[in-house]
């Protein structure tokens, strides 16, 4: 069997040799976080990108302009992500030794002449990948870094980092960039919908230059966790700024922002730039614009520890999951505990609301209505929101 027909019966297995890529290659790399990877969008790439390849190799040429897109796109989410590009390359060269062995692997003895000529075609449409993934990676890289030295990014990542490092050094490094490092600063986190992915540069940009005007000093640009991260010394009016920012023509509808507490200096900064992280996670959940961290504090502990999260819902409200008990609990401590106002809100008459509450009482054991204002009571209210606004993700 020649190296043509071994390459269109592999084609039958395209979608197999991706879910292999996917799992064994991909998602084993330095520089890949699987968190932030979308395991469905990240295979059917694949899918396109191996079918691309075997039907380049069964025609001895290179892939397509068309062919290259799912590659090309592929590149640029890696980018956004901030996927070191020698992971993205050495992603290609371990697809293209799984791609050859199996077209090896098919049944019959190939002559030397053939194997050389099997490496060579897979050779030629995998280099096609290559350069096609690389200069996609490096144009959306080039945007989301123009108005970044190397040393401002590699400074947000030393904030962002494990490691403690020294005070002192982190204000050197970043007084020699322009950071007024003396001052009170803080840190956003921006973010844009999956969709808008390859527009996060242009938020990015109208956004710094939003600030410019306010900040004194140089503003820092990285990424941490698949976001974009901004490091400014803090002024008046920022949330504000930040919102009218958002109304700009160039800013994507879907682009979501996280506002960290302010620190007293640069050096400081690192749980600014973490509380701004986890506050534009708990924001996209909410389907706010603009999340401040101390607006959601609670939120972000619920967040952040979901098996304590779910043992206090059943704990707490265990008892009220069945029937329309839950629903007027929520519904009553939302209207100012106004038996009234939930009944006309819930469309039922008063006397059924009184008989709720007493019913609810008894299961929570509350001596009366106007105690179910408790923190326990409340905090799992806001997990059990939180948990059905992550499942409609």
């Amino acid at each position: 069997m020649d190296i043509t027909q071994r390459a269109r019966d592999l084609l039958a297995s395209d979608a197999q040799i991706a879910e292999h890529l996917t799992a064994a290659v991909w998602e084993r790399l330095p520089g890949y976080e699987v968190s932030l990877l979308d395991r469905t969008e990240l295979s059917d790439a694949i899918t396109a990108s191996m079918r691309s390849v075997l039907l380049a190799v069964a025609e001895q040429r290179r892939p397509s302009d068309a062919e290259l897109a799912p590659a090309q796109h592929m590149a640029e989410r890696r980018a956004v992500q901030g996927v070191p590009i020698e992971s993205l390359v050495g992603s290609w060269h371990n697809a293209e030794r799984v791609l050859l062995s199996r077209l090896l692997a098919t049944r019959g003895a190939l002559t030397t002449a053939e194997v050389q000529d099997a490496a060579r075609r897979v050779g030629v449409a995998v280099d096609a990948m290559i350069g096609a993934s690389t200069a996609a990676y490096r144009n959306i890289a080039s945007d989301l870094h123009a108005q970044s030295s190397q040393v401002g990014v590699d400074l947000v990542s030393s904030l962002a980092g494990a490691e403690a490092l020294d005070p002192s050094e982190l204000d050197r490094r970043a007084s020699m960039v322009g950071v007024e490092a003396h001052l009170p600063h803080r840190a956003i986190a921006l973010s844009v919908r999956r969709q808008d992915g390859r527009l996060v540069a242009r938020a990015q940009r109208a956004i710094a230059e939003r600030l410019r005007p306010h900040v004194a000093g140089r503003t820092l640009i990285g990424s941490h966790q698949g976001f974009t991260i901004l490091v400014f010394a803090d002024f008046a009016r920022l949330v504000e700024v930040l919102e009218r920012a958002l109304r700009d023509p160039d800013v994507p509808a879907s682009t979501a922002l996280g506002v960290g507490d302010v620190r007293e200096r640069f050096n400081e900064t690192a749980g600014s730039l973490h509380e701004a992280v986890s506050a534009l996670k708990v924001g996209r959940l909410l389907g706010r614009a603009v999340t401040r961290f101390d607006n959601v504090i609670p939120e972000v502990m619920i967040n952040e520890n979901p098996g304590l999260s779910a043992q206090m819902v059943g704990t707490v409200l265990g008892p009220l999951r069945k029937g329309d008990l839950l629903e007027t609990l929520r519904t009553f401590l939302s209207s100012g505990l106004s038996t009234r106002a939930t009944a006309a809100a819930l469309r039922v008459h008063e006397n059924t609301v009184a008989y709720r509450l007493r019913r609810i009482c008894e299961l929570l054991g509350i001596g009366s209505s106007a105690e179910l204002v408790r923190v326990d009571v409340v905090l799992a209210l806001r997990a059990l929101e939180l948990e059905r606004d992550t499942e409609d993700q």
